[in-house]
């Protein structure tokens, strides 16, 4: 209620939780901005322009700023749909199907990373191993990891810890 509603457009709900105490549901939301790769065109600015672009705040800067797009470019409409539907699915217990689902949407940001050339990586020679699941050699991990969609993975580890079954009170 506090973020514009441009601003809210930008949020992905990764969860819905109690917090101990309450009674009342929280939903717990997270913001994609990738710096790795990024031109940033801030640094760009004189202090005295960014003082004035600040000032001039209004909605629309999640549509238009330069930064703000930029770091978000890795974000397609595809992923959304294919993150959103796995949250579903995860919401509804239904933990099989949310994972899978969640991991073609980490598969599908390591492509966008990959293909749009965000990290520097030899795409030819890593490609193959970093969508072999099997290979969990310590340099494939961490690449992963850094260039894989962190929402997607936290979720993943949560339904791992308990074997893909949703807790009987789930709600």
């Amino acid at each position: 209620e506090l973020l514009s509603r441009t601003c809210r457009k930008k949020l992905r709900h990764l969860d819905t939780v109690y917090v101990k105490g309450s009674k009342v549901k929280q939903e717990i939301f997270t913001f994609d901005a990738r710096y790795h790769g990024v031109d940033f065109f801030l640094l760009e600015r004189t202090p005295e322009q960014a003082d004035m672009d600040a000032e001039s705040y209004t909605p629309n800067i999640w549509e238009h700023d330069p930064d703000l797009r930029a770091m978000r470019q890795h974000v397609s409409d595809q992923f959304m749909e294919v993150f959103q539907l796995g949250v579903m699915q995860y919401l509804a217990g239904k933990w099989k199907e949310a994972y899978k689902t969640l991991e073609r949407a980490d598969d599908m940001m390591m492509e966008t990373v990959l293909e749009d050339g965000y990290l520097e990586y030899d795409e030819e020679e890593l490609e193959g191993r970093i969508f072999d699941k099997t290979d969990q050699s310590e340099d494939i991990v961490r690449i992963r990891h850094e260039i894989g969609d962190g929402a997607s993975r936290v979720l993943m580890a949560y339904m791992e810890r308990r074997k893909l079954r949703a807790p009987d009170d789930w709600d």
